[in-house]
């Protein structure tokens, strides 16, 4: 379907799909999603009225037809004069990824698969004046997803996340969590090497983390890959790999500086406000 044939529909006064309705009461936390504070900073706000779309933006050179979706989606935006913030997915890719390019929905928490700019007037027409999930696009299948802002192939290691408000380190953090303790503990590299993941990872996100954490870390992961008797521990491993392998800035703000660049880890958030009043003090 063109762009020029959705032009001729009749749109509603207030395109987008319908945001939920305020409550005085606080937010419950979902089992899968990702705590809302994670968005405080997100230039789509999940509080925020104004709606927002993100695509994935991997590193140069990648085939994959992302930057034709997002050329596609601000050209049937500007045309059908809504509005809405096309921003960026935080992508850590190889180009070997089976399932992109993807477009994310922040403010909803879901991501649509295998998107193309042929694709797009119907996602426009669809999804954001009509608040209508197209299935096909839908990412559902349980080994690709876990959080709903994370999308993870076990395949290939591409790592990404819904927006550029996602910690990356507490990503890494949230696979062991969801890991630990399941090993069998037949062999060393999956019994303890996990054990001792979970440590250098817990004092990184803690702020307490040095730079033969994040070493301990990678050595670990690709000896995890090699020598077991067993896939688990290559499996349950890859995830933190990938966050190091393509977020290495984000591992060293967090050992170096103390500081968490999307503003979720707590104790390093903390840290900053404290340092930030000192310096004021100091000024004065």
């Amino acid at each position: 379907m063109g762009l020029l044939k959705i032009l001729t529909r009749e749109l509603p006064k207030k395109p987008w799909f319908p945001l939920e309705k305020k409550s005085s009461e606080p937010p419950l936390e979902t089992p899968g999603k990702a705590p809302a504070q994670k968005k405080l900073l997100s230039f789509c706000d999940a509080a925020s009225k104004k709606p927002c779309i993100t695509v994935c933006r991997p590193k140069p050179g990648c085939e994959c037809g992302c930057e034709g979706v997002r050329e596609t989606l601000l050209e049937g935006i500007a045309r059908l004069q809504l509005n809405i913030t096309v921003g960026n997915a935080k992508t850590g890719c190889s180009d070997r990824c089976q399932a992109g390019p993807f477009v994310g929905f922040p403010q909803k928490g879901f991501f649509y698969l295998g998107v193309h700019p042929e694709n797009v007037p119907d996602i426009l027409y669809e999804t954001i004046i009509h608040g209508r999930i197209l299935f096909p696009f839908l990412s559902i299948a349980p080994e690709r997803v876990f959080r709903s802002d994370i999308y993870y192939e076990r395949e290939t290691g591409f790592l990404a996340a819904i927006d550029e408000q996602v910690c990356m380190v507490e990503v890494a953090k949230y696979f062991l969590d969801f890991e630990k303790g399941l090993s069998c503990g037949k062999c060393v590299p999956c019994r303890l090497g996990m054990q001792r993941m979970y440590e250098s990872m817990d004092r990184i996100v803690a702020g307490e983390g040095v730079l033969d954490d994040l070493e301990q870390v990678r050595a670990l992961c690709q000896t995890m890959t090699t020598l077991p008797h067993c896939e688990f521990a290559m499996t349950s491993s890859r995830p933190a790999l990938s966050a190091i392998t393509y977020f290495e800035d984000e591992f060293l703000a967090h050992i170096e500086r103390r500081e968490c660049p999307a503003g979720v880890c707590k104790a390093l958030v903390e840290y900053q406000r404290k340092l930030a009043l000192r310096q004021r003090r100091k000024k004065k």
